[in-house]
């Protein structure tokens, strides 16, 4: 009996040891996921006031998004870039458009950095290094219906 059960123990432990671990899964990367959404599907004109964004950066190791919010009049963003947290609540954005972006008077150099195409922002660099962009996912426009497959001539026709 007790041949037996060292048996059966050591059947379940070889078993176990010979399992392959599982594999893992590619690393997700909400820039490009966002990204790859915007340019397929494209945006509806974003509307002025108050909108809700991701925030999405990326380097050439990782990127990583986050929900915020910001104001938008007449087709650009307009105002402080702010973040959400777990709680719910707003607060301004900490991270700066890298200086290079701006004239000697803290103007922007190009206007267009603030304009809203197909959904998006422009890239911008930030002063960490990052690249940035806001996507208004409100607005991102409906997935295509597909056609619908004809069933065999033989479903149809009854004579």
């Amino acid at each position: 009996m007790k041949t037996l059960a060292t048996l059966i123990a050591f059947f379940f432990t070889l078993t176990a040891w010979a399992q392959n671990p599982p594999a893992k899964a590619p690393a997700s990367n909400c820039y490009s996921d966002w990204y790859s959404l915007f340019k397929e599907r494209g945006a509806k004109p974003i509307a002025d006031g108050m909108q809700d964004v991701i925030i999405a950066f990326r380097s050439t190791s990782y990127s990583e998004c986050f929900m915020g919010r910001i104001s938008v009049q007449n087709g650009k963003v307009n105002g402080r870039l702010q973040v959400q947290k777990t709680d719910g609540t707003f607060e301004d954005w900490d991270k700066r458009i890298d200086e290079n972006y701006f004239n000697s008077d803290g103007t922007l150099k190009n206007e267009k950095m603030l304009e809203i195409t197909n959904g998006m922002t422009a890239e911008f660099l930030v002063t960490e290094g990052e690249y940035a962009r806001l996507f208004f996912y409100k607005f991102v426009t409906d997935k295509p219906k597909a056609n619908k497959k004809a069933p065999s001539p033989a479903s149809l026709v009854k004579n």
